[in-house]
């Protein structure tokens, strides 16, 4: 799979560099092994410190009752940003437009109406949100991203170049948003629920577009969440989490995606 990304990855790292000096050999030495790790493929090298220097120490901190948000800073953080694009990001991205993943002769984009506003959570390296803002051409599109990251210095110039408004934080949105897109990103919140809750009733969306993943062993991910006053194993926290977007009365759309990823809600006004 790496081959197939070796142009857009060494495009990616020449346009990184002009805001956020790296070493280009040693990051695509990285993102290649990266690739291999995701993939289990054999040619993943355990040695190379990357992503498992980044996973043991956030989980280390985990063990010792504390939660090291410092590892979304370190210089080469934004390595598996990268390879989380390429591998499923991007993919969930193309999933909006393709034919029939809706129904026949027909994409989830041409169920979609009337979609004027566009929230990306957590956006990562803001490429989800710059395709969003290709695919929704008049919609006013917002990423959130953690302020004095250096990836959110990276996002601001895509904001640019691509339109839309980067944020940290979504106290700064004083409208409805039409569609939330969701990528990976409830499982890096110690809460998610209780952030759910939040969004629904600040932003009172009419489409979720959710790719979970709580189970899954992954930097920034928990071992257990939080939920009034309770610890929830990331391996029961999924249910819960869907059985309160039921509670605010979104349905899960069926599509034709494998195993519904992402999932389609729709917010039910009777």
């Amino acid at each position: 799979m790496f081959k197939e990304n070796v142009k857009t990855t060494e495009k990616f790292l020449e346009a990184y560099n002009k805001f956020i000096p790296i070493d280009i050999d040693k990051s695509y030495k990285i993102i290649e092994n990266t690739f291999n790790f995701y993939e289990k493929d054999l040619n993943y090298n355990p040695n190379n410190p990357y992503p498992e220097c980044l996973r043991e120490a956030w989980y280390k901190a985990l063990e010792e009752g504390k939660i090291d948000y410092s590892i979304y800073n370190d210089e080469y953080y934004f390595t598996d940003l990268w390879v989380c694009w390429s591998l499923f990001s991007k993919n969930y991205i193309l999933s909006l437009t393709k034919p029939d993943a809706f129904a026949q002769n027909m994409s989830i984009y041409d169920y979609l109406s009337n979609i004027n506003s566009i929230l990306d959570l957590g956006c990562g390296i803001a490429y989800t949100t710059g395709a969003l803002s290709q695919i929704f051409i008049d919609a006013t599109i917002y990423g959130t991203n953690i302020i004095n990251t250096k990836q959110y210095q990276f996002c601001e110039e895509m904001s640019k170049r691509y339109n839309f408004k980067l944020i940290n934080d979504i106290l700064h949105i004083n409208h409805t948003i039409d569609f939330v897109f969701a990528s990976e990103y409830f499982e890096h919140i110690e809460s998610p629920i209780d952030h759910l809750k939040d969004i629904i009733t600040r932003l009172q969306p009419r489409y979720f577009y959710i790719a979970n993943s709580f189970n899954v062993t992954s930097i920034g991910h928990f071992r257990y969440y939080r939920y009034n006053y309770d610890k929830i194993s990331c391996y029961d926290i999924s249910n819960k989490f869907n059985s309160i977007l039921g509670s605010y009365r979104y349905k899960k759309i069926r599509t034709n995606l494998h195993f519904d990823r992402p999932t389609l809600w729709e917010k039910q006004y009777k």
